[in-house]
């Protein structure tokens, strides 16, 4: 079973192999997070807590769903990816926003194309439609 440690181990294989460009302007920490069926990852800013010098950091949550080996390694690291242009987008980041909103003219995906991992999203497509399939043969249930 994967735990936040091999998440953390995909999180700086990613960072290097397609996100090395991109400036972290402040820490990025990844964990499981609920099991949920819709909600594949999410990224959160964490604002400086009640004690002075706390730094900013970023939080990526990945659903539990994809602790399970039989969910592709790809498509986790899609999630993970996903999340990571909306960090170097501005989200979630302290970095300079670029757009008004996040997923605006499918912008996530365009910039893994240009970073290339398009493999990614067609492994992810691939993934989801199948996914789908579970969903509505009642096969999913969370």
């Amino acid at each position: 079973m994967r735990n936040n440690n091999w998440l953390e181990i995909q999180l700086k294989f990613l960072l290097k192999k397609y996100f090395s460009d991109i400036t972290v302007t402040n820490p990025i920490e990844i964990k499981f997070g609920r099991e949920a069926k819709y909600r594949f990852g999410s990224i959160k800013l964490f604002k400086k807590g009640r004690f002075f010098g706390k730094p900013q950091k970023s939080v990526i949550t990945i659903t539990k769903m994809f602790a399970k080996d039989d969910i592709p390694v790809e498509v986790v690291q899609y999630t993970i990816s996903h999340e990571l242009c909306h960090y170097a987008h501005g989200f979630s980041s302290t970095n300079k926003r670029l757009f008004k909103y996040p997923h605006h003219g499918g912008i996530v995906n365009k910039e893994l194309a240009e970073r290339k991992a398009k493999h990614l999203i067609s492994a992810f497509k691939k993934w989801l439609k199948s996914y789908r399939l579970l969903i509505l043969t009642g096969r999913v249930s969370v």
